[in-house]
């Protein structure tokens, strides 16, 4: 047997645990470009608002992520010993987690946007309409994390299709109501960015409806314990709960502090006008897109990982990682290089001003040759995360996201480089969390292969 005939059926599995989780994440970033398309046809101030509110409501609900992510490490290692009980446990454990953190987050959001809005840079005279869209994005906080909380234990268990099915059921809900909102069609008021923002809301309460509905109709789910919903199953949620907080705690830092740097970026970019705003703006979408692969490429091998562990085969996490860290290079690459090739017809698919699209098309290819750096990582990330070395993962992404992307953004913008800083604060900051995450897996896969 060759050495690729030998690789070839762990590729496939990391590649049918992948595909649904790259759709699941596609279609979050669809949600966003729908909202930047839709709002742009409005105004290109209305699309900087948007921008700003992000600034914020991105850092939230990703660290809110980070802070959830031991859901998938926890049920993958029990799926992984067929531990079916254990594996609804972590379910329940999961639920009570992201309905506190969705109510006291949604709340904070709610009561303090303008002062942290403020602290992020976003520009004085966008504040307040800024802050408007900040607190209609809180209201789908408690929904958005109880769909996040499902899809993780869905993809844990191996049951990513579910979780693609319910987001895409909802896609076409949040573009309707984003567009009639957001314009005024329908006979529904114009709201501009605030309008996207509440489409998401109502779209996010429809996913977590459907999320239940995924996980309660599983094979097998009674013997999870998924259809008991006797006081007795949930008594010990909550202690449990804590568990997976504080195993999510550096994961929901990093993961703030890792966007927060991009967030810097684009605090930044408001700084430097409506059409740069816009402009980093269509750069960001199209960022999310392919950030959709290694997305899926490092949920699958998190649970890869996380089975092994499970299964009592602790040496094959490493085989397991590699192989998909090839795997995303390979496919990062070549979204790479037709970027580049074709970044003018990507920026013409955004609806703005001739100013606009050449501003984009400026800062597009330069920032697509970093992209493979960025899918690399979170390979590793996911790895790290499984194996029980979460908090040095987090403290990789930490140097590489807020210091590096950051601190070089606010360097590089404010010694007049202008959009171009932008693209090469946010491309050094992906190279440099390669490179970290990459070389303390390399030390971790050769000493234990867990560490929690």
């Amino acid at each position: 047997m060759t050495f690729a005939q030998r690789l070839a059926p762990e590729a496939r599995q990391l590649l049918g645990l992948a595909w649904p989780v790259m759709l699941t994440s596609l279609n979050w970033t669809i949600l966003h470009v729908t909202d930047v398309i839709v709002v742009g046809l409005v105004s290109t101030e209305q699309v900087a608002i948007l921008g700003g509110s992000r600034a914020l409501t991105f850092i939230t609900i990703v660290a809110a992520i980070g802070c959830l992510s031991g859901i998938l490490v926890f049920a993958s290692r029990a799926d992984g010993a067929e531990d079916l009980p254990e594996t609804g446990q972590v379910l329940r454990d999961g639920l009570v987690l992201a309905l506190a953190l969705g109510l006291v987050i949604g709340a904070a959001m709610a009561v303090f946007a303008v002062p942290m809005l403020g602290l992020m840079g976003v520009a004085p005279q966008q504040l307040d309409a800024t802050a408007h869209v900040v607190r209609l994005f809180a209201i789908a906080f408690p929904f958005q994390l109880v769909m996040i909380a499902i899809s993780f234990f869905l993809e844990g268990v191996s049951r990513p299709q579910r979780v693609t099915i319910v987001n895409v059921s909802i896609l076409p809900v949040n573009a309707v109501l984003a567009w009639s909102l957001s314009g005024g069609h329908l006979g529904l008021p114009m709201l501009g960015a605030g309008g996207a923002a509440l489409a998401t809301a109502i779209a996010s309460a429809i996913g977590a409806v459907g999320m239940v509905a995924a996980a309660w109709t599983l094979p097998r789910a009674r013997a999870r314990g998924l259809h008991d919903l006797r006081r007795a199953a949930w008594a010990s949620a909550p202690v449990r709960a804590w568990r997976l907080f504080v195993f999510g705690l550096v994961p929901a830092i990093a993961s703030g502090l890792e966007l927060a740097g991009f967030s810097i970026l684009i605090a930044l970019s408001t700084q430097l006008g409506a059409p740069t705003a816009h402009a980093f703006q269509i750069v960001f979408a199209v960022h999310n897109v392919t950030f959709s692969v290694a997305m899926g490429l490092g949920s699958a091998t998190g649970v890869r990982v996380g089975n092994a562990i499970g299964e009592g085969v602790p040496d094959q996490a490493r085989r397991r990682t590699l192989i998909a860290a090839a795997l995303t290079a390979a496919l990062m690459g070549i979204l790479a290089t037709l970027l580049i090739v074709g970044a003018g017809a990507v920026v013409a698919a955004f609806p703005a001003t001739p100013e606009v699209h050449l501003l984009a098309l400026g800062m597009l290819p330069l920032w697509a040759g970093f992209i493979l750096f960025d899918g690399v990582q979170l390979v590793f990330v996911y790895a790290l995360r499984s194996v029980g070395d979460q908090v040095a993962a987090g403290i990789n992404s930490i140097i590489a996201y807020f210091v590096v992307t950051g601190g070089l953004g606010v360097v590089l913008v404010g010694q007049g480089w202008g959009a171009t800083g932008l693209v090469l604060a946010s491309g050094l900051g992906m190279l440099v969390a390669a490179l970290l995450s990459g070389l303390r897996f390399e030390s971790v896969s050769r000493r234990s292969p867990t560490q929690s």
